[in-house]
């Protein structure tokens, strides 16, 4: 028997078996319980908040650098006296 004797098309029915103990071996090996997931996902939001306050904090703080050494070459140039 060579093999393209051996070879024969899925039926829907053989599609359909195969998917499902796919399914049921996938399901069982891959179980997240409910409650570790939800707390999963607040311990990533407060992760995530503490990164937006950390991104705000620092772009709030090089802006005010910005602006004072902006202030303070301008007062250099005032008593100095721009030539």
């Amino acid at each position: 028997m060579d093999i393209e004797e051996r070879r024969h098309p899925l039926t829907d029915e053989d599609v359909d078996r195969i998917a499902a103990a796919v399914a049921c071996k996938t399901r069982a090996a891959f179980h997240i319980e409910e409650e570790v997931h939800y707390n999963s996902h607040k311990k990533i939001d407060k992760l995530l908040e503490a990164y937006d306050a950390a991104t705000n904090t620092f772009t709030k703080t090089f802006f005010a650098l910005i602006i004072v050494g902006a202030i303070f070459l301008a007062g250099l140039g005032l008593v100095k006296g721009v030539k």
